[in-house]
């Protein structure tokens, strides 16, 4: 119980200038938690565009997570959506990362946010984006 409470303090959800914000502390990674994470489906190359142009309040230097920092926030205690409590916007869809498949140059790999399970998609489909960046 202690672990848990612990592990609930570390999660922090902030809102900045009216726009939402999600700050993990144990992976010192601020999440944009927004309508545009549940509703928005672009392309590998719009979510690029999409993310460096982003400002929430005074944080303006987002981008792509990789897999490892999207499976940060991928909760398997819950389904559809499995993610970490504390994000109010997530569709139980596919979510674009930076992270490349076996070297392939235009295959990322994605995850799905009903059950958490990753899988690998071409750049050019529409999938969901979480822009992230360090808190550091």
């Amino acid at each position: 119980m202690k672990k848990l409470l612990f592990t609930g303090l570390l999660l922090v959800a902030s809102t900045l200038f009216g726009e939402r914000v999600f700050i993990d502390k144990s992976t010192s990674l601020i999440w944009q938690d927004h309508q545009d994470n549940e509703e928005l489906s672009i392309t590998y190359y719009q979510s690029e565009d999409y993310c460096a142009n982003l400002v929430i309040g005074k944080y303006s230097n987002f981008r792509i997570p990789t897999l490892n920092e999207l499976q940060s926030i991928v909760d398997y205690k819950n389904y559809d959506p499995a993610i970490k409590k504390g994000f109010d916007y997530v569709s139980a869809e596919y979510y674009w990362t930076t992270t490349p498949f076996a070297g392939e140059k235009k295959v990322v790999w994605l995850i799905h946010f009903k059950k958490g399970e990753r899988t690998v998609k071409d750049m050019h489909y529409d999938r969901h984006i979480r822009c992230v960046q360090s808190s550091k």
